[in-house]
C-alpha cells in the first residue's frame, strides 16, 4: 500500500512539472507572463492532486470478485461451507467393532479438542450392526464438541447417507436411542435405498441439524447456483459435496444457509 501511494504521489508530481514547465517556461520561448501566473499555479496544485489521487484510486482498487453463481464449489473458501476433517480422530466402524476397541473411548481425556470423524461401514456378508453397541459408543463421544459428523457407506466404501452427530448426541443416546439408530443407520445400510428417511432427521434448534440421503449430493465441480437449485427443487436444507463425481471421496457438507450467507454478502 506505501509503494503504491508513493508511485501515485510521483505521477501528479510528474504531471504537476510538466504543466508548470509548459506555462512558466514561456518567458524564455519569447511569451510575456501575465498576473494570472498565481492563479494558474493554484489550478495547477489543484491538477496535480487530483492526478494522484486518481492514480492511487485506481492502484488501490480491490479486485472485483468473481460472482458466487458462477463460481465452482471446489473454488469457494474454505470456510465457505461445512468440511469433513482431515486431521484428528477418523473411527471406522463395522458390525464386529465394540466401543472398547477405540484409545478415544477408552481414555477420552487423551483426545480432547481433536476432531473426531465418525464412518459406519457396512459388512460384506450379512452381518449386521448391534443397535446397543453404536448407543455405547455415541455416549462416549457426546462429550466432544469437534464430533460433528458420521457418514454411512456401503462395503466398498461409497457414500449411502449422512448423519449430523449433533442429532446422534441427543437422540442416540439414553432411552429410546436403539430405535432411532436402527432406523436411521442399521436400516439404511441393510437397504440404501430406504436411505430417503434421513430426510427425516432435523432439529430446527440445533444449528446445521440435518440428515442427507444417498440422493442428497453433488460434485465439487458444480455451480454454486446448480447446488442452490438442487436444494430449492428438491427442499433440501443441505447437500453432501463429492470431490469429482467420486461417491468415495466425501468433502463435506454445504447447507441452504451457507448459500445464504452468500447471497447476503453480494456474491450470488
Amino acid at each position: 500500500m506505501a509503494n503504491k501511494g508513493v508511485v501515485a504521489a510521483l505521477v501528479g508530481v510528474g504531471a504537476g512539472l510538466v504543466m508548470s514547465a509548459a506555462y512558466l517556461g514561456a518567458p524564455y520561448a519569447g511569451y510575456s507572463v501575465s498576473a494570472a501566473t498565481m492563479t494558474l499555479a493554484a489550478a495547477v496544485s489543484a491538477f496535480v492532486a487530483s492526478v494522484a489521487l486518481l492514480t492511487l484510486t485506481a492502484m488501490t482498487r480491490a479486485e472485483k470478485k468473481k460472482p458466487a453463481a458462477t463460481t465452482r464449489l471446489r473454488d469457494l473458501d474454505i470456510k465457505a461451507f461445512e468440511h469433513f476433517p482431515t486431521e484428528g480422530v477418523r473411527l471406522t466402524i463395522k458390525p464386529d467393532t465394540t466401543v472398547n476397541d477405540f484409545g478415544v473411548a477408552r481414555h477420552p481425556e487423551d483426545y480432547t479438542g481433536r476432531n473426531v470423524l465418525v464412518t459406519i461401514k457396512k459388512a460384506s456378508g450379512k452381518s449386521v450392526f448391534n443397535p446397543i453397541e453404536l448407543r455405547k459408543l455415541f455416549e462416549k463421544l457426546k462429550s466432544f464438541e469437534n464430533f460433528v459428523h458420521i457418514l454411512l457407506v456401503n462395503e466398498h466404501d461409497e457414500y449411502i447417507g449422512y448423519v449430523p452427530a449433533a442429532y446422534a448426541r441427543v437422540f442416540m443416546v439414553g432411552d429410546n436411542a436403539e430405535t432411532q439408530i436402527a432406523r436411521y443407520i442399521v436400516d439404511v445400510l441393510a437397504d440404501p435405498g430406504s436411505s430417503i428417511v434421513l430426510r427425516e432427521i432435523g432439529n430446527f434448534n440445533i444449528k446445521k441439524c440435518i440428515g442427507l440421503s444417498l440422493r442428497d449430493c453433488i460434485s465439487d465441480t458444480a455451480l454454486v447456483s446448480e447446488a442452490l437449485k438442487a436444494m430449492t427443487d428438491n427442499h433440501l436444507r443441505g447437500l453432501v459435496v463429492f470431490k469429482d463425481q467420486r461417491n468415495r471421496k466425501p468433502l463435506g457438507v454445504i447447507y441452504d444457509e451457507d448459500l445464504v450467507r452468500l447471497m447476503l454478502k453480494g456474491e450470488i
